[in-house]
């Protein structure tokens, strides 16, 4: 008998999931394809990035993004408030001439620690080593090094 119970359990834990998985319906029982696109493009951005940028993406998101942007524009909520502006890591030009250690050494120790602006953050204290590598990695994504 209880294991009717543990089997009826098993199927109702297994339909929940389900309806969690389950596309977003609009009010009009239609699908909610923005969100589902959104959903797909995060998918296919992921094949593309390694494992260490997939990391660095979601440090960068947690930690960065407030002022350097969702794509690295410098155009965060918070950059608006912000003089100088922080920096645009889409500007191939700029980012080729600075080497993966200067901005491990940024990230790291703030705009402050490295002659620049001060109101950017130190991270240091927050992230790893390893992390902060990752981040490298994943800002480097965004501005793709041309040879």
């Amino acid at each position: 008998m209880t294991h009717v119970f543990a089997i009826a359990a098993f199927v109702m834990l297994l339909m929940s999931c389900k309806e969690k998985d389950a596309t977003p319906q609009q009010a009009d029982g239609t699908e909610d394809t923005l969100q589902t696109s959104v959903k797909v493009d995060e998918v296919a951005e992921s094949r593309l990035l390694s494992y260490e940028q997939r990391q660095g993406r979601h440090l960068y998101r947690k930690y960065c993004s407030v002022c350097h942007g969702e794509e690295g524009k410098g155009d965060g909520f918070n950059a608006f408030n912000l003089d100088p502006r922080p920096r645009d890591f889409t500007d191939v030009t700029y980012m080729n001439a600075l080497s993966d250690v200067r901005v491990a050494e940024t990230i790291s120790q703030g705009g402050r620690g490295v002659n620049r602006s001060p109101l950017m953050p130190s991270w240091g204290g927050r992230m790893s080593k390893k992390e902060i590598a990752y981040v490298v990695d994943y800002i480097r994504s965004i501005s793709v090094k041309t040879e």
